[in-house]
């Protein structure tokens, strides 16, 4: 059986670049990488292109990291036997009435809001939150692309649609996650879906590219054993 494509989507105040550690554990080829936008886009696969990529051809193995994990189950229609593996990922991020374990959506405004005045502060704070290092002030942002991150964040529901991929989706996540509590994953996911966990926080494919590179080797293995 020839291998399924691998699409790789990074999340909300990262880039194309987020990837590296892991794609060197892997060593594939056959790897398209997503660029949401938020450095200003042109370093990999833009959305509208990436979604055209995904139908393009047969089932894809699809891996999103936190924000990259809820775009692909909730703005990406995936051909007929993918696979939907998230890291450091979420069903729902944002509370509402069926959901309290998530963030309160007027933390997720106010981030909105201080986007208009200061974006470079806005995505730094959250990457000193996440333990990544700060970007450069010459790095140019795409304050609508970071907008629209922000909104799919405090609106994008993807529990319903995650609960009907039947054993096609798994989900590794951070023991120690600051943005992601172990609670919040699991609240946020189809009850049959029991994530997997690793020491570390919300950067598991930079901190530990091993543990997630042998997560994303055992979903292709997975869906190659999986009848289309």
């Amino acid at each position: 059986m020839t291998d399924s494509r691998v699409v790789l989507v990074h999340g909300w105040g990262f880039g194309p670049a987020f990837w590296a550690p892991l794609r060197e554990r892997l060593g594939w080829s056959d790897v398209a990488v997503a660029d949401l936008g938020f450095f200003g886009g042109g370093q990999g696969v833009d959305p509208t292109s990436l979604a055209a990529f995904c139908q393009a051809g047969g089932p894809v193995l699809a891996v999103g990291h936190s924000l990259g994990f809820l775009w692909l189950a909730s703005q990406v229609s995936l051909p007929e036997g993918s696979f939907l593996a998230g890291i450091n990922a979420f069903g729902c991020f944002a509370a509402r009435p069926d959901f309290s374990a998530g963030v309160a959506p007027r933390v997720l405004g106010r981030m909105i809001q201080g986007l208009d005045k200061a974006p470079l502060t806005v995505v730094n704070d959250f990457r000193a939150r996440c333990g990544a290092a700060p970007l450069a002030e010459e790095m140019a942002l795409d304050v609508p692309a970071l907008t629209a991150g922000l909104a799919l964040l405090r609106e994008g529901d993807a529990r319903t649609s995650l609960a009907g991929m039947q054993g096609r989706v798994a989900v590794l996540a951070g023991q120690e996650d600051p943005i992601v509590p172990q609670a919040m994953t699991v609240a946020s996911l189809p009850p049959t879906l029991d994530p997997l966990w690793a020491k570390g926080g919300h950067l598991l494919p930079q901190t530990d590219p091993d543990t997630c590179a042998a997560f994303v080797e055992w979903c292709r293995q997975t869906m190659r054993e999986m009848p289309l």
